[in-house]
């Protein structure tokens, strides 16, 4: 329950860091903060805490704060901010990391959680005249910003992962569209033409020389036409030779990123043998 409660609350709050004033934004604010705070509460003081008397139904978002109020200790310098301590604050660095130590005149790192308590109970209000057909919403970045700070605490911490998900996926959805364009100019080129642009391949294509191209690569299969055709430019982070660069033939054209997942897959495989 808490891994699924961790997940929606990164998945909206990442929605919303984005755009807070779309469709809906109001309806998502709601569930970030319902299921963000429902993990830090039952993470801090227990499931019964985060659900109602008959344990059946979670605690909405007010209710949630109110169990916040009641259990966290307030900051007296910043009143509506209530401190959930860090269980496991970083020591004070040697003198050779001193220099770095990212919080001048302090101790220790601690990444305390700090719930915005005020700003998060403005945030519910300002969803509810459009919500219940009203009005209509004001979720201001303040909100957001308040949503975000939820992440600190180790029941959450999951937004980390959901940008780099996302990233992922928007980086797959380019590749396909890439892989679509070449398709297309190579229905177009036909068969003579491609033939012949392929022919020509090695001439165009700066390959590997042990004095005056020590790190160019040679041409490689290209994934779309099925040329050697493939001129990569430089090859993935991880060393194992899948080119980044752009096909002679059709103009597929291989991003870092791209290259970077399947020199791991590769990697993975090469593990898995070895097992």
């Amino acid at each position: 329950m808490q891994e699924q409660r961790a997940e929606t609350y990164a998945r909206c709050t990442a929605e919303l860091e984005g755009v807070h004033t779309g469709p809906g934004a109001e309806a998502i604010f709601d569930q970030a903060l319902t299921n963000g705070l429902a993990a830090v509460v039952s993470a801090e003081w227990g499931e019964a805490a985060a659900t109602e008397k008959n344990g059946r139904r979670v605690r909405s978002a007010a209710a949630l704060l109110d169990v916040v109020e009641e259990k966290a200790q307030e900051d007296p310098e910043e009143p509506g901010v209530f401190v959930i301590p860090d269980p496991a604050p970083l020591p004070a660095p040697n003198e050779s990391l001193r220099s770095v130590w990212p919080w001048e005149g302090a101790d220790s790192l601690a990444l305390d959680t700090r719930i915005h308590v005020t700003v998060l109970r403005s945030g519910i209000k300002s969803t509810q005249p459009v919500r219940h057909g009203s009005g209509r919403g004001c979720l201001q970045r303040e909100h957001i910003e308040a949503l975000l700070a939820l992440d600190h605490h180790k029941a959450l911490g999951s937004l980390t992962d959901e940008h780099a998900d996302r990233a992922w996926e928007g980086t797959k959805a380019d590749d396909r569209a890439a892989r679509a364009r070449a398709f297309a100019l190579l229905l177009r080129l036909g068969d003579e033409e491609a033939s012949n642009r392929a022919e020509r391949a090695s001439e165009l294509h700066p390959s590997y020389h042990p004095k005056h191209n020590p790190d160019g690569l040679d041409l490689q299969d290209c994934p779309v036409c099925g040329y050697t055709t493939f001129s990569p430019d430089h090859g993935d982070e991880h060393g194992m030779g899948i080119g980044v660069g752009q096909c002679l033939v059709c103009h597929y054209e291989r991003t870092a990123d791209v290259a970077a997942e399947e020199a791991e897959k590769l990697i993975y495989q090469l593990r898995w043998a070895e097992d």
